[in-house]
């Protein structure tokens, strides 16, 4: 069994326990009921979606620092993580927001924030796709890093700017235990889906610049 087989193993494993978790051992809460269970995953999406998003930004400052190759491949994978957890998050959002408050969109500070991160990402995916050569690498890793300034205007928007469908921090920590442990499985889940997904990716990049280094090779000979 090869290392990218366990990780897909061990990352199904860990979704199918959290919904298990979530949707059959954990309580309603009282005013939302159903609809609040997206919360376990709407969260651990973003978290880890925030997680993506740094290591981006710290593989692309290694990769300028260093001209690791496998940094650059390791910032690509992860920003490919956080926009694809971007919009599950807010897709997720869209649909908790419909059941609870009868409402698809508005756009209040979160969730014009969170749209703004996903339109960034969106931005240096394609222009990882369309530049070549070690010119795009360093420009994608200066790009990566200035987008991660999108991080923290996300997660402190209720503080800075308000708003009424997302609650002030600090809601996670009045839970229920069980709610507590519910979302820390959830994300623990949701983890092992990113790191699989990531190490993939940057395994199939390295290999396409391996192939592309082979035929410029080839050609000069």
């Amino acid at each position: 069994m090869t290392k990218m087989q366990a990780g897909a193993i061990v990352s199904t494993l860990a979704v199918f326990a959290a919904l298990t978790v979530v949707f059959m051992f954990l309580p309603l809460e009282a005013e939302m009921l159903e609809s609040q269970k997206i919360f376990y995953f709407h969260v651990s999406f973003a978290f880890t979606m925030f997680l993506a998003c740094i290591v981006t930004a710290v593989a692309g400052g290694y990769y300028l620092a260093r001209g690791c190759e496998l940094a650059d491949a390791v910032a690509g994978a992860s920003a490919e993580a956080a926009f694809l957890f971007a919009s599950i998050v807010l897709l997720t959002g869209m649909f908790w927001a419909r059941s609870s408050w009868n409402v698809w969109w508005n756009w209040e500070p979160r969730l014009t924030s969170m749209l703004a991160l996903w339109a960034i990402y969106a931005g240096y995916l394609l222009f990882r796709a369309n530049a070549r050569g070690e010119a795009r690498r360093r420009l994608a890793s200066v790009y990566g890093i200035a987008a991660c300034v999108m991080v923290p205007i996300v997660y402190y928007s209720i503080k800075l700017w308000g708003g009424l469908m997302h609650p002030r921090e600090g809601t996670i920590f009045d839970m229920e235990v069980s709610m507590q442990v519910g979302l820390l499985i959830s994300f623990a889940a949701v983890l092992c889906v990113y790191a699989a997904l990531m190490a993939l990716r940057a395994r199939i990049e390295t290999a396409e610049r391996r192939l592309e280094s082979l035929w410029q090779n080839e050609g000069r000979g």
